[in-house]
C-alpha cells in the first residue's frame, strides 16, 4: 500500500505521546517542517505498515499495540527501500536481502545499522504528520 502526501504544515503544531518502555517519554512537538501524511490513525491497524511518499523521504507509517511510529524506508546497507513483510516478520530490503524486525531494529547483514525513527504527531483534524527532522528513540509511540 502506497500513499502520496505532499503539504507542509506551517501552523499550529500538535504534540504527540511519547515513548514506550525504556526512555522515550514526554511529548515530542513537531516542527514546522513536520510533513502531512494523508493517513489517519484508524487507517493503521495494529500489525499493518503503510509506506508513505513525503516530500523529501518515504517512511513507513507503523501501528503496534503500543502505538504509531515512523521509520525511514531506506536500507541502512546501499539505502534501496525495504519492503514491509508482516508485523512478525518485519521488513526485507529485497537488494541484498538484509532484514529488520517490526520495529526497524535488529538488522541482519548486509544492513549495518537499524531504521531511523522519526517523530510521528497528530493534527487537530486527525491527519498525521511525520517531522523528518526529528529524529526520536524507537520506542518513542504516538498514541492514538
Amino acid at each position: 500500500m502506497k500513499v502520496a502526501g505532499l503539504a507542509l504544515v506551517g501552523t499550529a503544531l500538535p504534540a504527540c505521546g511519547g515513548g514506550g518502555g525504556g526512555g522515550g517519554g514526554g511529548n515530542v512537538i513537531c516542527s514546522a517542517a513536520a510533513t502531512t501524511a494523508p493517513v489517519r490513525p484508524e487507517d493503521l491497524a495494529v500489525g499493518t505498515a503503510v509506506k508513505v511518499d513525503l516530500v523529501a523521504e518515504r517512511v513507513f507509517l507503523c501501528r503496534d499495540a503500543n502505538g504509531i511510529y515512523a521509520v525511514d524506508a531506506k536500507c541502512t546497507h546501499l539505502g534501496s527501500d525495504v519492503d514491509f513483510v508482516s508485523a512478525q516478520a518485519g521488513f526485507k530490503c529485497p537488494l541484498h536481502f538484509a532484514t529488520y524486525d517490526f520495529n526497524g531494529e535488529k538488522p541482519t547483514l548486509p544492513a549495518p545499522s537499524a531504521l531511523t525513527h522519526y517523530a510521528v504527531c497528530k493534527t487537530d483534524s486527525g491527519t498525521l504528520l511525520v517531522d523528518l527532522a526529528q529524529i526520536v528513540e524507537p520506542s518513542t509511540r504516538l498514541k492514538a
